[in-house]
């Protein structure tokens, strides 16, 4: 009863585990491990979903799934009853959609991004760069390529990011008013680091995730998880070239301000916990991380196997 299988691990996936995952308190100490096991979990549970309505509608076959859409291919539907073609109707169309809102997204927020690129080249000023280059980490230079900079004329603290081909780091003037030295180059460190991980495509998937099944909590829980995530992943790799408690004061100050779509703000999600844990770092866990990767593996070879062999 290979789909039985597959349909249990779907249910899991989709509904109690992420609401676990999303409560436990581990994924702060090793938050790149929590965010492949998030990955895993919406893979697997796709997969295991759209997998276990093609066996359960190729059953009557008896050509396992691949032989049986094959045959289905080159014979149609014959063989299949009305409920059974139904059934196989429903799991196409939920494999196409899943992957239909995910392509939709993905031209969505490039377009988005673009526009909001011109846009910023129209409306704000290019970093001032003194002669001394812009690695001198001073307010006119911020580190980092300068012709990605762009300084927006607006009273409140802002800092965040543009990705894609040609990406831009955003502050504002209000920021550069409200921050130090040490402080703004964090908040830049930070925002480079978004940018050298992509992590705007980590999100991208999770929001797709939840457009298309906006009914399930656990696709909601998901995103916000992951949001979290990806702001603590960049707060560590901007530490590696800045002082802890520095980027933690800049969170602390430009916390409240939110990003334009397609944006990743320095503030980001849970702006508390995360200043909480610059200042006082957990200690990494090889144990828990070497758990969080075997898991997500394990995950994901389950229902590919299973269908493999069904």
């Amino acid at each position: 009863m290979t789909w039985l299988a597959l349909v249990v691990l779907a249910l899991v996936l989709l509904w109690p585990a992420p609401l676990l995952l999303a409560r436990a308190r581990w994924p702060h100490r090793e938050p790149r491990a929590a965010l492949v096991l998030w990955q895993a979990f919406g893979l697997a549970g796709g997969l295991a979903l759209v997998g276990a309505a093609l066996a359960i509608a190729l059953a009557p076959l008896r050509e396992g799934l691949f032989g049986g859409l094959h045959t289905v291919l080159t014979r149609g539907m014959a063989g299949l009853s009305w409920a059974h073609a139904g059934l196989l109707a429903v799991a196409l169309g939920l494999g196409a959609w899943l992957t239909g809102v995910l392509a939709h997204r993905f031209v969505r927020t490039v377009l988005t991004q673009r526009r909001h690129r011109e846009l910023l080249d129209l409306v704000a000023e290019p970093w001032p760069v003194k002669d001394g280059g812009p690695g001198s980490g001073t307010r006119e230079g911020f580190g980092g390529d300068p012709a990605h900079g762009r300084v927006l004329s607006h009273p409140q603290a802002v800092a965040y990011c543009v990705p894609g081909a040609d990406p831009r780091v955003v502050l504002s003037s209000g920021a550069l008013d409200l921050l130090d030295e040490a402080e703004l180059f964090a908040v830049v460190a930070h925002e480079r680091a978004h940018l050298a991980e992509r992590h705007d495509l980590v999100v991208l998937a999770f929001t797709a995730w939840t457009a298309a099944l906006p009914g399930l909590p656990g696709a909601r829980k998901a995103r916000s998880a992951v949001t979290t995530l990806i702001e603590m992943l960049a707060d560590d790799r901007a530490c590696m070239v800045c002082d802890r408690a520095a980027l933690a004061t800049a969170l602390a100050r430009v916390g409240s301000a939110g990003a334009p779509a397609g944006a990743l703000a320095a503030g980001g999600g849970a702006t508390v916990a995360r200043v909480h844990r610059l200042l006082e770092p957990p200690a990494p866990s090889p144990l828990i991380r070497l758990a969080a990767y075997s898991g997500a593996a394990l995950l994901l070879a389950v229902p590919t196997l299973a269908l493999l062999l069904t």
